[in-house]
């Protein structure tokens, strides 16, 4: 698949799997996303040289910070050195911030390679974002395909 047709892919990807995004919870999003970095490659980067990676993200945003972000983003990059051909799917689930949330703080990690994808999904299933978005409601989940900025 091309770096243009990532969006459809993962939305393909879901329905194949029987899984809709308004039911996707922290760990099927997270096995979602992982399953379709690990199984389908983008022919139109450099894999070996980032042109393909997960991002791991959460945190408390927002002007009062009533708003807990987990995310696990697919980035991709389709030429060497363009800021504009860096591209990121997004699959981002929204809570409501609590005390709890809000010590969390806010952070990312990366996964440079699928060779390291275990390793990553063993950090993920462990932190403790992971643990308090299982044990909240989300308001909203959604895919973004934009390019990063």
């Amino acid at each position: 698949m091309r770096t243009l047709d990532l969006e459809d892919a993962f939305r393909r990807y879901l329905d194949s799997h029987g899984r809709a995004l308004d039911n996707l919870d922290a760990t099927t999003a997270i096995d979602s996303m992982s399953g379709f970095y690990a199984d389908h490659r983008v022919t139109d980067v450099d894999l070996d040289n980032d042109g393909d990676m997960l991002l791991f993200q959460w945190g408390t945003y927002g002007d009062d910070q009533q708003e807990f972000v987990y995310d696990i983003t697919r980035q991709v990059i389709a030429g060497p050195g363009d800021d504009d051909s860096i591209r990121q799917l997004s699959l981002t689930l929204r809570y409501p911030a609590t005390t709890t949330s809000v010590g969390i703080g806010n952070g990312s990690r990366w996964c440079p390679h699928p060779e390291q994808i275990e390793t990553f999904l063993s950090l993920v299933a462990h932190h403790p974002a992971t643990t308090h978005a299982m044990t909240a409601n989300s308001i909203l989940t959604q895919v973004s395909f934009d390019q990063a900025g």
